[in-house]
Formats: structure tokens, C-alpha cells, sequence
């Protein structure tokens, strides 16, 4: 299918009014592209103690027209020890196959690339489809949220936070986040059953009779009999999701811990994410919800399929979006185009993931709104970028 019948077949409404939009012409061909890859020294973060701690290469592109209308997105690239220039050096190898395309469609753009450049990694893939989206939702004078079919204007957000030294630690980060009118909260655990217990101990003797709720991400450090030991012990009235508890490809073992346990059971969703294994997933009733992040499964064309996947399953997906701003926006859009999915993603510290951005995602009691802008619905402080602490620019 083309954009056109995808954004139908996802939104149940006919999208036709949209095609001119989608339609090739010497004045919306890509005439020039910009890539950047930057990286914060502030945003490295450990997810789990029995992992090294990561640094976040942002990788963010421009794609310019020939009437002056910019596409932009942003994906990010983890690596351990040093900032990475790969995606952005990938991404710089097919610009000008890119610039000599005769389709702005962003699903034949994907065939097409598919057929030309079979090698090309889903990260870049996403940034290119994103770009993209973006660019033409801009052109329609429109959010992108909106113009996938919006089923809301807004969704409850909960405060992520990386891997602690200390209880205190989590302890004082709850109450910071709190003080913002944060309500929910995840927590990147140390992967260590005895550790752990603590943890959990602590938030149910701490914030027993508290109007505040938590999440806990194993990043699929457990075997499942310990998992069934934590989560037992698990306050039931706090804690409303269990995420990546074991390895995601283990779904018979998902399917028996939901079984066996009354509090709802996600996957990790980073590195299985195709049609193949939600399919496989679904008929497995492995997950009480599904989980993937938009920039990194091949980007909204991609999500969109999967999507329609999950919805005719009645599956809720639960979309990541950690990173910088650009990341949570391309993930938050498609949150905001169907009604299933119950928690956005911030993560944390917050300020840490604005940098360059000359606004922010709209937050209010605890909630995070659809931008007033076209688009993602942001401006990049383009002069900004040179100064993080890693920069580069193809």
C-alpha cells in the first residue's frame, strides 16, 4: 500500500484528501540534506546494574525541498565507551539517492530503499521515514498526530529513571519528579533478586497509602522463577506494569508468568520488534501489551504496520521513548493516534534530553499534550548543537 491506505487502514477514516500532499513534483523534491550526530556527556545513563553504563549518540536529519519546507527526526544510537558516528555516516552514503528520488510517499521511499539498499540499518531507515512524515504533516499545516487520525489530544505521562546506586536515591527521585506532578513512576532496577526485594519493599512500606504508582523494567536480566518471587511480593494497588521481566524471545515462558501472575506483564520490544514476532507474540498471548519504539523499528511507516497488527489483536502497545526530544515526539504522535496505549514515556533527567530544542514536549498534571506546531511539533536550536560534547556534522 501506499502512505495514503496505510493512514486509512490505520485510522479506520479516509485519507484521501491528503494526496496531493503525497504527490511528486519539482517543487517538493529534496534539494539538500543535513545530518548531525551529538552526544552529552550528562545523558549517559545505566538501564540495569549488571550493564555498563551507555552513552546516547543523537542522530538528528534534515531533509530540505526544493520550496524551502525542512523535515526533521531524531534517533539515537547507544554505545558503550564512546559516542558513535555510524548511523550518521550511513545516512550520509545514500543522501544523494535520496535527493534523486521521484516520490515524496514515504512508503515507496521505503520499497524503494528497501530494493536499492538492502543493507540499511532500521535505525536509519527510521530517521529517513520520520523526516519524511514530518515534512508532510508540515506540509498539510498539521500535527502529525492529527493527520494519522488523533484520537486524543492528549495521554498520562510517567518519570523514568535510569539505574540508582541507593534506595535513597530512587527514594529522592520520586519525590523530585513528584514535586513536578509526576503520579507514575519507572524504575531501571539492578537486576540482583536480593537487591531488588529490597527496592520493592521499600516503595510498598514507603508509598503504601500515596496516590503515586510504579513500574519496574528487569531489562530482561531474570529467570522466571525469580520474577514470580518479585513480583509476589509486589504491592498490587502500586505497581501496574512489569517490563522486560525475561529475554523477549522466551514467549511461552511470557505466556506462563502471565499465568501465574495478577500484575500486567510487558516485553523489552528494542531488539524484536517485527511484524514476524508481535504475530508471534499475539498468538502466544504472551504480553498483557506490547512494547517497541518508533525511531528504532523502522520509523512511523513501519509502526503504523504494526499497529494495525496489535489493533486488530486488541493488543495495547506501550511505546518506548527514551531519548532526546525528537525521539519522544516521533513516538508520541502515533500514542496520540490510538486510544489503547495508557502511558507515555519521559525519561530522566528531564533537561538532560531538551538540549537543542527551542521548546519542549507540553506537560500539565501529569499529562503530555499534542504540539500546537505542524509537524512533530519543534524547532531545533540549530546553532546549539555545535556546542554539545560531541558534535559532528555530515
Amino acid at each position: 500500500m501506499n502512505s495514503i491506505e496505510l493512514i486509512s487502514a490505520f485510522s479506520g477514516t479516509d485519507a484521501s484528501h491528503y494526496k496531493s500532499l503525497f504527490t511528486f513534483s519539482e517543487g517538493n523534491e529534496i534539494v539538500d540534506i543535513e545530518i548531525y550526530a551529538i552526544g552529552n556527556n550528562d545523558a549517559n545513563a545505566q538501564y540495569s546494574g549488571k550493564w555498563e553504563i551507555w552513552k546516547q549518540t543523537h542522530i538528528i536529519l534534515k531533509l530540505i525541498t526544493a520550496d524551502g519546507y525542512e523535515g526533521i527526526s531524531g534517533v539515537t544510537s547507544y554505545n558503550v565507551g564512546s559516542f558513535s558516528d555510524a548511523c550518521l555516516i550511513e545516512l550520509k552514503s545514500i543522501a544523494s539517492e535520496l535527493c534523486l528520488l521521484r516520490t515524496i510517499d514515504p512508503v515507496s521511499i521505503g520499497l524503494i530503499l528497501a530494493q536499492i539498499r538492502p543493507e540499511l540499518s532500521d535505525l536509519a531507515k527510521s530517521s529517513i521515514d520520520i523526516a519524511l512524515w514530518d515534512l508532510l504533516a508540515k506540509r498539510a499545516n498539521t500535527s502529525l498526530a492529527s493527520m494519522l487520525g488523533a484520537k486524543r489530544n492528549s495521554i498520562k505521562t510517567y518519570a523514568s529513571l535510569p539505574c540508582y546506586e541507593s534506595l535513597s536515591d530512587y527514594n529522592d527521585a520520586v519525590k523530585r519528579y513528584a514535586k513536578m506532578n509526576y503520579k507514575v513512576f519507572k524504575f531501571h532496577v539492578w537486576g540482583d533478586l536480593n537487591k531488588d526485594t529490597l527496592l520493592v519493599n521499600f516503595i510498598n512500606k514507603e508509598f503504601k497509602n500515596s496516590d503515586y504508582r510504579f513500574m519496574i523494567d528487569l531489562e530482561s536480566t531474570y529467570s522466571l522463577g525469580e520474577v514470580v518471587k518479585l513480583a509476589r511480593i509486589m504491592d498490587q494497588n502500586l505497581f501496574i506494569f512489569i517490563e522486560a521481566p525475561i529475554d523477549d524471545c522466551l514467549l511461552q515462558q511470557y505466556r506462563e508468568l502471565r499465568g501465574m501472575l495478577d500484575i500486567p506483564i510487558i516485553p523489552d520490544g528494542f531488539d524484536d520488534y517485527s511484524a514476524e514476532f508481535i504475530n508471534q507474540g499475539i498468538r502466544e498471548k504472551s504480553w498483557d501489551a506490547g512494547r517497541f519504539d518508533v525511531t528504532i523499528a523502522g520509523g512511523i511507516s513501519e509502526s503504523l504496520k504494526l499497529m494495525i497488527l496489535a489493533n486488530e489483536a486488541n493488543l495495547p502497545i506501550e511505546f518506548q521513548s527514551w531519548g532526546y526530544t525528537l525521539v519522544q515526539l516521533a513516538n508520541l504522535h502515533l500514542m496520540l493516534a490510538c486510544e489503547r496505549s495508557q502511558y507515555f514515556e519521559t525519561p530522566t533527567p528531564i533537561n538532560v534530553y531538551k538540549f537543542a530544542m527551542k521548546s519542549g514536549i507540553l506537560f500539565d498534571q501529569g499529562f503530555v499534550f499534542n504540539p500546537k506546531q505542524p509537524g512533530l511539533g519543534i524547532e531545533v536550536d540549530w546553532d546549539l548543537l555545535a556546542t554539545a560534547d560531541y558534535y559532528k556534522k555530515g
